[in-house]
């Protein structure tokens, strides 16, 4: 078999060159098959050749360097769902071996169903905010006989937006309750937090906090679980998507959603709400998760960040608690 003859590009030696985004690189993970690098503002994805012809059939194969994705860094949620993790990750020493390739993609994927999320969200929010703005200055125009408001403001695609961004939560929500299985001795991976805390219990893991933390936020997880799997699959509770609307006494009320017999909650709000949870759900699981899985012989202890960095807002490491060292 002939060799590769495909010069390595210069980022093999440290050096990137990416035209899109703002400034300098400020971050890269590898995951698996890919590796991804970012900006600020810009996410890549760069394939080696191995990865693209991994039958070696050609030894001139390129590397290929694609932009994925018009966030970056400055993104909580890459930095804190997924660079900050991965991070500790590096850091750690466990009791006992972990998949940490599988860690990582889980990890990739929670972010990637979170930023849809949050895409989905800044959509609706501009929907929302720009015909409140409309309706604000010009009030909403009425039909040739004065008798009716025609055309009534909607936001385009509302009730498919909320589906995706439901759909989306609860991937979020599923591959986190799978992942302590990665880290502690589980009999299985869950899909459900509160089958979770359940198992983490009656198999007697010790694992307290991350218990505690599983406990605390199930009923938050259930709101979100309930809101899509009543969209999916409406029964005598279905999820009521309700664009703007013309209340009983000519007031106009912004989109809101809710489960049948509980109350309204505007769309655009609950679902940054939701993100937040969800951002502070992974990372918090995720720390809990690694500090009852971490070698007993090390003082591993978890650091918050002093001064946050704009560019890479990462709010947690774990290092060494060097006061508790043994100096003989």
């Amino acid at each position: 078999m002939k060799p590769r003859t495909t010069m390595l590009p210069r980022h093999a030696a440290g050096s990137f060159e990416l035209k899109e985004g703002t400034g300098p690189i400020t971050g890269m993970q590898s995951c698996g098959e890919f590796l991804e690098i970012y900006k600020v503002d810009k996410t890549f994805r760069v394939k080696s050749p191995e990865s693209i012809d991994p039958e070696e059939t050609n030894p001139n194969a390129m590397w290929v360097t694609s932009p994925t994705d018009d966030v970056g860094t400055g993104n909580p949620i890459v930095a804190r769902s997924f660079l900050q993790n991965c991070e500790m990750l590096k850091s750690a020493i466990f009791e006992q071996e972990i998949d940490k390739d599988e860690v990582i993609m889980t990890l990739h994927s929670c972010k990637e169903a979170l930023i849809t999320c949050d895409k989905i969200c800044s959509k609706v929010t501009e929907s929302v905010l720009t015909i409140c703005k409309a309706i604000e200055d010009s009030g909403v125009e009425r039909d040739n006989h004065g008798r009716g408001l025609n055309p009534f403001p909607q936001v385009e695609q509302l009730d498919n937006d909320c589906g995706n961004f439901l759909v989306q939560a609860n991937r979020v929500i599923k591959m986190l309750s799978g992942l302590p299985s990665l880290f502690l001795p589980l009999s299985k991976a869950d899909s459900n937090f509160d089958y979770l805390a359940k198992r983490i219990e009656s198999e007697a893991i010790n694992a307290p906090r991350l218990l505690e933390f599983v406990k605390d936020n199930a009923k938050g997880v259930k709101y979100l679980a309930e809101l899509r799997n009543f969209h999916e699959h409406p029964k005598k509770i279905k999820t009521i998507i309700n664009n703007f609307t013309l209340t009983p006494n000519s007031s106009i009320e912004i989109p809101t959603w809710h489960l049948t017999g509980e109350e309204k909650s505007p769309i655009h709000e609950d679902m940054k709400a939701t993100i937040n949870f969800l951002l502070e759900l992974i990372e918090i699981t995720f720390i809990h998760t690694v500090m009852a899985s971490l070698s007993k012989k090390y003082p591993f202890v978890i650091q918050r960040e002093e001064k946050i960095d704009e560019a890479n807002p990462i709010q947690y490491r774990l290092t060494f608690d060097v006061g508790q060292f043994n100096v003989e």
